[in-house]
């Protein structure tokens, strides 16, 4: 490509922080190896601007959404429907798309993007901008084979990935867990995905010891808690606290709670700490040197999370999310069976229960790290393959009866943006 390349991102973000880590994680790899690339970030997530940017990054930020605990969308803190912030969003994304005019458009796991918002964008660039690559980025797991089946067959995934991708870039290993098969992805989409492995974290902590002394835990060991976003953390911290307040443990406990959790709760979690050999942090952008610094990491099974403590060879005990998704379940079960993490389920969390966990992990020797880490690398070196091949025309299909086609896509006239 004789021009400088335009990547645009697009990480909806509705819960948690694990769709921007990860679209972020990968810019920054294209910064790295593409050096005259300049690449804009679609994100609805409230905390984009806490995290370290690559060069020649900007974002555009959406209006939030929120996802309830049964898994529906809503408007986060917008007096608005969630009809009318979606097409707010849908909007913006177009705008963005019309003006930045990507030669790659990266999207991050919503092939069609949340509720369909990304449709609309899709459309142009197959109509207007043919020689525009469109690469969907998957991450190992996605749900129960059943549940994906049924979401990709209601939201037209399907047929976006037969007709309007270019690629797939599996951001996992097909030998743990294989989409393909598992999802039911035809040939023709079976032939654009590309297995990159987990996106091993690049970034430098800072020494081991100067976090440590940090925390005043020179001599002792240090066990972190950590719960992504932290939007629905709260028991896992509260039970750990409560191990604690029954019986100094001998170790050092750092929490997160992240920055999603609800402010009632978080002053619940400050009065348990009180008096105790605990730190309690409300976020911090750089939790891989914390990571790094700890004997033994407690967390959920979010995908960032395990890339983290692969990346940093950890003893892990995963408490995987439950709830509206199976993902975190049968990826702490995949660790599991290859002995690179204990597993606590939710229902199973109690504070002997978790103390037990915490000696028996302190006491294991470091896992035996055998998945494939080169992840960024991989999916760096195919962006730049996918970047110097020509385009095709492929327009949208036709609208279907499903809820994502069902939203009005806004009309495109050659003559606004020539």
């Amino acid at each position: 490509m004789t021009t400088k390349p335009r990547i645009l991102l697009y990480s909806h973000d509705t819960y948690g922080l694990g769709h921007l880590r990860r679209s972020l994680a990968v810019a920054q790899q294209l910064a790295q190896d593409i050096p005259d690339v300049h690449q804009l970030l679609i994100t609805g997530s409230m905390v984009a601007g806490a995290f370290g940017l690559p060069p020649r990054l900007d974002m555009v930020k959406l209006p939030a959404l929120s996802k309830r605990s049964s898994g529906q969308y809503k408007a986060r803190s917008l007096p608005l429907t969630l009809r009318q912030t979606l097409r707010w969003r849908e909007q913006m994304i177009l705008q963005a798309t019309l003006n930045f005019r990507p030669h790659l458009l990266l999207v991050d796991k919503v092939a069609g993007g949340v509720h369909g918002e990304l449709l609309p964008a899709l459309r142009h660039l197959r109509t207007w901008s043919p020689e525009t690559r469109i690469v969907l980025g998957m991450r190992d797991i996605e749900d129960s084979p059943a549940a994906t089946r049924a979401e990709w067959r209601a939201n037209g995934t399907h047929q976006l990935l037969e007709q309007v991708y270019d690629a797939v870039l599996l951001y996992g290993e097909r030998r743990l867990f294989d989409p393909v098969c598992a999802y039911g992805m035809a040939p023709q989409a079976a032939r654009k995905v590309q297995e990159c492995g987990y996106l091993r974290r690049s970034a430098h902590p800072r020494p081991r010891d100067a976090v440590r002394r940090e925390l005043n835990v020179t001599d002792r060991p240090l066990v972190v808690v950590t719960v992504g976003g932290g939007g629905d953390g709260y028991p896992i911290l509260r039970t750990h606290l409560e191990m604690v307040a029954e019986r100094q443990p001998g170790f050092h406990s750092l929490l997160v709670t992240g920055p999603l959790m609800p402010q009632r709760q978080r002053g619940l979690l400050r009065r348990l700490a009180q008096g105790q050999d605990v730190t309690l942090l409300e976020f911090t952008p750089d939790l891989p040197s914390y990571i790094h610094a700890a004997d033994l990491v407690v967390s959920m099974a979010g995908y960032n999370t395990v890339c983290e403590l692969l990346s940093l060879n950890k003893r892990a005990i995963l408490i995987p999310r439950d709830r509206v998704r199976a993902e975190q379940r049968i990826r702490a079960s995949q660790l599991a069976q290859r002995g690179l993490a204990q597993v606590l389920l939710p229902a199973q969390l109690t504070p002997s229960r978790l103390r037990q966990a915490i000696r028996q992990g302190l006491d294991a020797p470091p896992p035996q790290v055998t998945v494939c880490l080169d992840g960024l690398e991989r999916a760096s070196q195919a962006i730049q393959e996918l970047l110097e091949r020509p385009g095709r025309a492929q327009p949208l299909p036709a609208p279907t009866t499903n809820g994502h086609a069902r939203l009005p896509l806004v009309a495109i006239h050659k003559e606004s943006f020539a």
